[in-house]
């Protein structure tokens, strides 16, 4: 609504009902949005998928390429050294694959947060727009007209409208301020959301394939040369590097 319809039919409107004063303003979707808002901070699914993340790094860290490939104790003397590399990666690969599917099951609430604060991040803007017009069109009004809500000399004067009125306005600045602050807030969570998805589909995509693949090849190759191993260890840990660089500075 424009400032100069508030001021000219909303407000003469309200100070003729003084009773509505407290209405001025207020929407349900105010309310809503700020228990959204708070459902989604207190949510920590950004949090937890960074903690799932960090649990896959954790795991290929201890599945190491070459710690999987390694011809060592009584097992492998025992089952054969082949066999037993086999068995060490097929442990490493499930436990992986089970990490990976919880922390998918955490990206896809970490999604559904990225769509609700876009729409919440929108809806604020509309919201903002408004109560700036709201609260302009109040402070120009009691300006304008100093005797608003004000009793005629010499009557007794129970209800204060004006000072009523005085008081919503600062309510409605409080709310805005509110507002931009969530604004700020929301942009800051998805902006975090959305670096917390690529990270997670670095591990997904590129850390874990590479992993399996280097592995993969290192326990099926009869004859393994140092530098083969060597290379393949090289390449796990500069991926790993990389990604634990990534979620440093991440709560979780």
């Amino acid at each position: 609504m424009e400032i100069e319809e508030l001021k000219k039919v909303v407000l003469p409107a309200l100070f003729a009902r003084p009773n509505d004063i407290g209405e001025y303003g207020a929407t349900q979707s105010n309310v809503e949005a700020l228990h959204t808002i708070s459902n989604l901070m207190e949510s920590g699914a950004v949090g937890a998928l960074a903690s799932h993340i960090s649990e896959i790094v954790a795991k290929l860290t201890d599945a190491d390429p070459e710690k999987v490939a390694q011809k060592t104790n009584w097992l492998g003397r025992f089952l054969g050294n082949e066999v037993e590399r086999q068995v060490r990666y097929q442990v490493a690969r499930k436990t992986l694959d089970a990490l990976l599917s919880d922390a998918e099951a955490v990206a896809q609430r970490v999604r559904d947060t990225l769509t609700a604060i876009d729409g919440l991040i929108a809806s604020h803007g509309e919201e903002t727009q408004r109560l700036s017009a709201l609260i302009q069109a109040c402070r120009e009004f009691l300006a304008e007209n100093p005797q608003a809500g004000v009793a005629n000399t010499g009557d007794l004067q129970f209800d204060k409208p004006r000072e009523r009125f005085a008081r919503k306005l600062a309510n409605l600045a409080t709310l805005l301020a509110s507002h931009e602050m969530s604004v700020t807030q929301m942009k800051l969570t998805r902006a975090q959301a959305v670096d917390m998805l690529d990270r997670f589909t670095e591990t997904s995509s590129v850390l874990v394939p590479v992993w399996r693949q280097h592995t993969l090849a290192l326990i099926t190759t009869k004859s393994m040369s140092p530098s083969m191993v060597a290379e393949a260890s090289k390449a796990h840990h500069a991926l790993m590097r990389s990604l634990s660089q990534s979620l440093e500075g991440i709560e979780h």
